[in-house]
């Protein structure tokens, strides 16, 4: 999980900024390795413009906001969210911050497991190639469909 970049952009002033902090340190709390939050204050309308900034606060998981809305213009101020009953809230819905985490974890370990199943591979090749009871081109009889003793 060290690759998990979490971001946290706000106005400085944005009353729903403790909230988002709380939800997104709980989800992130269920983890096995601690994750810092980089908290970006946005200072103005050219830093809103700079960071792709569509209110405050946003929470970003690699880049991506946890609930993307493409629709949304760029904005120097507060955001609205909705939950699953459409409620509106002042912060990310919680439910789809840990979404976003579990998301980047389940790619992370699907990752590390095709990694891990490639170098198994890789050492059973090697040390069929250098086993001299399996005779030349790295193949035994069994692999073949032989026993040893036709």
């Amino acid at each position: 999980m060290a690759d998990l970049r979490v971001e946290l952009l706000a106005v400085e002033d944005c009353p729903h900024l403790e909230q988002a902090r709380r939800d997104l340190e709980s989800v992130l709390r269920k983890g096995i390795i601690e994750v810092p939050i980089q908290l970006i204050f946005v200072t103005g309308v050219e830093d809103a413009e700079f960071l792709g900034f569509q209110g405050s606060p946003t929470i970003r998981i690699n880049g991506d906001d946890v609930v993307p809305a493409p629709e949304l213009p760029i904005a120097f101020g507060c955001r609205i969210y909705r939950d699953a009953e459409g409620r509106m809230l002042g912060s990310p819905p919680i439910e789809s911050i840990k979404a976003a985490v579990d998301a980047h974890r389940r790619d992370r370990l699907e990752a590390f497991q095709r990694e891990e199943a490639a170098r198994v591979a890789e050492f059973a090749r090697e040390a069929d190639a250098a086993d001299p009871s399996t005779g030349s081109g790295g193949s035994s009889d069994a692999s073949r469909g032989k026993s040893r003793e036709d």
